[in-house]
């Protein structure tokens, strides 16, 4: 997951310094989700409680690598799904890109920053395939 977009109802210490920025995310997740939903549907947030649908610890999932933007607003909510990851038996790997913003390897495409990227993702996908 390369810098998920996760977020919910209560804000985290990271949303809280970028107001500006923040709207316009949670503008663009609502659109992805169910009408009526709200931020905490499991859509948009995984580590919020559902009846409707598996926790994570329930839940089959194939190793995952979380790519993390030290300057992202949202990497307080990755890092914690991160670590719920690795709490319930999950096979995780973060990396932590900590000069970089949210989408930074969609915006530096030629930087060394990116190249990194990708070879750890490469790196990630040859040791699980």
């Amino acid at each position: 997951m390369i810098q998920p977009s996760f977020g919910g109802e209560q804000r985290t210490q990271s949303e809280i310094e970028s107001p500006e920025d923040l709207e316009r995310s949670v503008r663009n997740r609502m659109m992805a989700l169910p009408e009526g939903a709200d931020k905490d549907h499991p859509f948009c947030n995984p580590l919020a409680a559902s009846s409707d649908y598996p926790t994570l610890a329930e839940t089959t999932l194939p190793p995952l690598l979380i790519v993390i933007g030290g300057r992202d607003m949202l990497r307080d909510r990755a890092k914690a799904y991160y670590e719920s990851l690795l709490k319930h038996g999950k096979t995780a790997q973060m990396i932590a890109f900590e000069e970089e913003n949210h989408g930074f390897y969609f915006l530096k495409q030629d930087a060394e920053c990116t190249e990194t990227l990708i070879q750890h993702i490469a790196c990630f996908v040859e040791a699980h395939n």
